[in-house]
């Protein structure tokens, strides 16, 4: 990221959880109906103008982008996927929510005002969160019931931010890992084991580097120029096994590893918009253990 700039690729992804509610089949994996709110007033205008076309045409929309496809693809699983494990965890007694790397997250929006609201702290690079609430701050929106930590994940440990005395919490930190150094990973992995109590549990996704024949690792390889041309560059691909034994040498266990496949079939089956998960594309559900991390 470039230093004293909000994230680029935090304004992507809230724009295609916007566009999936436009151009997508009904009913969308994942309903975010405040990203739009979000967006600058060119993007919220063209989304806007598509609302308003005959589904005819938006098929035609989905099929002239099929590298979008794939992206929004992920983008909307994985928020489906972590706020679906985020329910359980309340379940299963969380206290709160962490939002890491938090870039244009709308959990706060869409929860204000409900009687079971939950204390939501969202942790971001300092440009990026300024930029957030500049924003919500210029379309009149409040910034809910949020605690603002912000952490450079690169030179800052989360301890801070959340505490020293761990506490029941479930976090969620997506679309971040490949942008950060694998000793930057580590870092964070274990210092949010320290700040959380054995039973809290964290949802994050990695991407693993597909072979080149896989047709994904065109898209792969498109998305990699995009954001380096942004001046944020993707560093860390990992396979399952790597990425496991990691999560676990920083103490936590593994709940459920989920490849494309899975994903694709507990989210996406029987849909005809041609949504798919890139074959690079994993998540993670772990669960805080009793050991002390070693990273």
């Amino acid at each position: 990221m470039e230093p004293g700039k909000p994230s680029r690729t935090a304004l992507a992804t809230a724009f295609l959880r916007a566009l999936h509610r436009v151009v997508d089949d009904a009913p969308p994996v994942f309903d975010d109906s405040h990203a739009v709110h979000l967006l600058p007033a060119v993007q919220a205008r063209f989304l806007e103008r598509l609302a308003r076309l005959p589904r005819s045409w938006t098929a035609i929309y989905r099929q002239r982008y099929n590298g979008l496809t794939g992206m929004r693809s992920h983008v909307v699983v994985r928020a489906r996927y972590a706020e679906d494990a985020l329910a359980g965890a309340r379940q299963r007694g969380a206290m709160r929510y962490v939002v890491l790397a938090a870039g244009l997250d709308t959990y706060a929006l869409r929860t204000r005002g409900m009687a079971d609201a939950m204390p939501v702290v969202e942790i971001d690079h300092p440009a990026t969160q300024t930029w957030k609430r500049q924003l919500l701050a210029g379309r009149g929106l409040d910034e809910a019931a949020v605690r603002w930590a912000p952490v450079d994940f690169e030179r800052t440990g989360i301890e801070s931010a959340l505490g020293q005395e761990p506490l029941h919490q479930f976090v969620s930190w997506l679309g971040t890992t490949y942008y950060l150094s694998r000793e930057a990973i580590a870092a964070t992995l274990s210092s949010l084991a320290r700040c959380s109590a054995p039973g809290s549990e964290l949802v994050l996704d990695y991407w693993r580097e597909p072979p080149l024949f896989d047709p994904a690792a065109v898209l792969l390889w498109g998305t990699r120029v995009a954001t380096a041309f942004q001046r944020e560059p993707m560093r860390s691909f990992f396979t399952p096994g790597a990425m496991e034994a990691l999560v676990v040498r920083c103490g936590w266990h593994v709940r459920e590893h989920c490849a494309p496949l899975i994903q694709d079939e507990r989210y996406l089956t029987g849909r005809r918009d041609g949504l798919s998960i890139p074959s690079f594309a994993y998540l993670l559900h772990l669960e805080r253990g009793t050991t002390d991390p070693l990273a």
